[in-house]
């Protein structure tokens, strides 16, 4: 017993984690049974999950999110989604795939949209991975995309990450990457004869994300 004490104070620690609370509490709604319900309803289209206010420490969001992952993948290869195919949008997806999180005691994986990405499709469960980092999202990942909407990449790394994952991007047409400015995108795949330049609409006003970061001049004037 005296061997397991130092596993067991770990544990305990994790399970009365203040962050860890979204896994191993009770509290609030059972996040498979809204999917579920979302799942089952025909007349719901789009379910949102949002990680705002779920916490940093301790990998909370990596692991959560690919708990998430692992649940739809089940429910994919338990044929959920043949008659009902599904779509995952997934943002920032460099932070949840390619990579392990933990310590030397307890790793974990994030491979489970990976595994979606690579996989999925026969099941009818597909996803869209959001990223500007390109270059950290695993390389098989990429491969196994069909379209990509690519704007600018000032980065290197970035710009040879995307030349390798489409074959039909050449060195002519990623010269124009780093100068695409806000809106504009190439739209690469294999449905298209050639990668094609797009410029996106706007959103509303009322609908457009609060991107900008601090503006430092109006606040340090007050000062």
């Amino acid at each position: 017993m005296n061997y397991c004490n130092t596993l067991i104070v770990r544990m305990r620690g994790m399970l009365a984690s203040s962050e860890l609370r979204c896994l191993f509490g009770s509290e609030g709604e059972d996040i498979c049974t809204l999917l579920d319900g979302f799942l089952k309803d025909p007349q719901q289209r789009i379910c949102l999950i949002s990680f705002k206010n779920v916490s940093f420490n301790h990998n909370a969001r990596e692991l959560l999110l690919n708990t998430i992952g692992e649940y739809l993948l089940g429910l994919a290869r338990a044929d959920r989604f043949r008659a009902q195919p599904v779509i995952c949008f997934l943002d920032e997806a460099h932070q949840f795939m390619g990579r392990s999180v933990g310590d030397e005691f307890n790793s974990v994986s994030l491979d489970a949209f990976g595994l979606i990405a690579k996989e999925g499709r026969k099941y009818g469960l597909t996803t869209v991975l959001a990223t500007q980092r390109p270059r950290d999202v695993p390389q098989d990942v990429l491969s196994q995309l069909g379209t990509l909407f690519v704007h600018r990449l000032t980065n290197e790394r970035d710009r040879e990450t995307i030349e390798r994952a489409c074959g039909d991007l050449d060195r002519s047409a990623a010269a124009f990457i780093p100068s695409l400015s806000q809106g504009e995108a190439i739209v690469l795949g294999p449905d298209l004869p050639a990668p094609l330049p797009i410029q996106i609409t706007a959103p509303d006003k009322t609908a457009q994300p609060t991107s900008r970061g601090p503006d430092y001049q109006r606040a340090w004037r007050q000062l």
